[in-house]
């Protein structure tokens, strides 16, 4: 009977997303906006310190500290929304493959400037913004009959250098 008691005890205290009723997972757990994410509809929730999961020991000659990582990529973010609204301002009217490549060119000197140990993980964040990842991809162009500036179809192209 204690088993049964403790296996409820631990299901009514567990922690769920109060947007969809899903069990939290703590490999959702996001530690740069110190917040849950849920695995089903992917909403930002928080959770009881006691639910937080368990931080790896860091050794002391580590030169960048948990706290200064979580510190850089939380300057990150913010570099990366400011980029994020101004591309959004500069391509109104385009496509979304537009503001996606002037995204990623605008916010790769930045990445480029973070430790290579934060940079997977500002890859990760840009990428929720529309940054672009694959390198063969910035390379392959709009294609055939698309304006390389605005990605939008030639005879429809807003930008006035198509016949």
């Amino acid at each position: 009977m204690d088993n049964l008691s403790d296996d409820l005890r631990a299901l009514f205290n567990a922690a769920i997303c109060p947007y969809c009723a899903t069990l939290y997972d703590p490999e959702h757990y996001d530690e740069v906006d110190d917040c849950a994410r849920c695995s089903n509809c992917g909403r930002a929730y928080q959770v009881a310190a006691e639910h937080h999961p368990q931080q790896p020991h860091i050794p002391p000659d580590d030169p960048l500290s948990a706290a200064a990582q979580s510190d850089s990529l939380a300057q990150f973010r913010k570099e990366a929304d400011r980029v994020s609204k101004a591309m959004m301002r500069q391509t109104a009217g385009g496509s979304y493959e537009m503001y996606a490549r002037w995204f990623t060119e605008a916010l790769e000197p930045t990445i480029d400037k973070l430790d290579p140990a934060l940079r997977s993980q500002a890859i990760a964040i840009a990428t929720e913004l529309g940054f672009i990842d694959d390198p063969e991809v910035m390379a392959a162009g709009f294609g055939p009959g698309l304006c390389p500036i605005s990605g939008i179809d030639e005879n429809y192209c807003h930008c006035g250098r198509h016949p």
